[in-house]
């Protein structure tokens, strides 16, 4: 009996998957958005710390809107509707996402551990011009997947057209999925593993070092350690993160091009689509980790909604003031320094 090309079953995944994604996309771009009108509301939110925290934000609510949405077609659709181009470009996007998001994360909690250090380079504009090397240096890596994503000839319940990529050869593949595992996401892990080990070595040693019967600069120095402390634990929830959403997929494609007796089937078909939810999901939490985990977003959000937190006014605002007479002491500190070595 020849199969109907009209009659294509209609399986769980095809609504269940775009409304996961259409989750994350829900998710990512409220979280992601709100990152961004903190940061450009309030002026003290603009460092160069959080330049970093809204590139990312930015670069995630790109993602969501020019990646998530073609993606999540392919379950309901049964094939590529989009054309070569598009075809081409959502990769191409998609990798130089992942590339960029990498690179920027390992800028942005540098600060806190170096405050006095990075004070000079620390700069928005220096930021800005970090960033866009970045994002040169990610369109780069990223252009061989130009070469090898096309619209390629199939059949499946009658003749289709598919999205993916295609090359040469199987050393040409194994090549390009070696390449890519490589540098998007073993060599990332690891530079971000072992410079944030470093870090977190930093974090019982205090930026003012305590001084014999001086209270005040003794509670700086515990309050700094107490402070790097809390973005350590940020920082591993981050490392940790980046590792468990795109593990899976990265892993898969690996297995799948290396193992010689790998075969399709709907088994593998399901863990592949488990693996790349769990890659998109990234999008959606990164806006909890940089923004709503870090003590200054926390406290920019509640003077943004009141309405929310009203309860917590009277405390935020005790902190708030004194965290500004520790911040004075700091600068009367270094101007006295300074003054006794002129």
């Amino acid at each position: 009996m020849e199969e109907d090309g009209n009659q294509h079953p209609f399986l769980t995944d095809a609504w269940l998957v775009p409304l996961f994604f259409s989750l994350i996309m829900l998710v990512g771009l409220v979280g992601n958005s709100l990152v961004i009108y903190v940061i450009s509301k309030h002026r003290q939110m603009r460092t160069a710390t959080n330049f970093y925290i809204a590139n990312l934000a930015a670069t995630d609510i790109i993602f969501l809107v020019c990646c998530v949405p073609f993606t999540a077609t392919l379950y309901p659709l049964p094939e590529w509707i989009f054309g070569n181009f598009m075809c081409k470009f959502v990769a191409f996007l998609f990798i130089v996402i992942f590339f960029g998001t990498f690179k920027i994360q390992n800028f942005t909690p540098r600060p806190t551990f170096y405050p006095l250090k990075s004070l000079r380079h620390r700069t928005p504009k220096v930021a800005m011009i970090v960033s866009i090397c970045i994002w040169i240096g990610s369109f780069i890596l990223s252009t061989p997947i130009l070469m090898y994503q096309r619209i390629e000839e199939g059949y499946w319940y009658g003749p289709r057209q598919y999205c993916q990529e295609r090359f040469p050869s199987k050393t040409h593949e194994r090549a390009f999925i070696l390449y890519q595992f490589i540098a998007a996401y073993l060599l990332p892990v690891l530079t971000i593993s072992f410079c944030y080990s470093l870090m977190v070595k930093r974090v019982g040693q205090p930026t003012v070092e305590p001084v014999d019967n001086n209270y005040q600069v003794n509670l700086l120095s515990e309050r700094t350690i107490s402070i790097r402390s809390k973005v350590s634990k940020m920082v591993v929830v981050i490392v940790l993160l980046f590792a468990i959403c795109w593990g899976p997929i990265q892993i898969f494609i690996l297995f799948q091009s290396f193992y010689p007796s790998y075969e399709p089937n709907y088994t593998t078909y399901k863990i592949k689509t488990w693996a790349n939810c769990m890659s998109y999901a990234n999008s959606s939490v990164n806006p909890i980790i940089y923004g709503f985990m870090g003590a200054s977003f926390q406290k920019s959000f509640r003077k943004t909604f009141p309405f929310l937190f009203r309860h917590k006014v009277r405390d935020s605002s005790m902190a708030s003031r004194t965290a500004n007479a520790e911040i004075k002491f700091v600068a009367a500190e270094e101007g006295n320094n300074n003054n006794s070595l002129n």
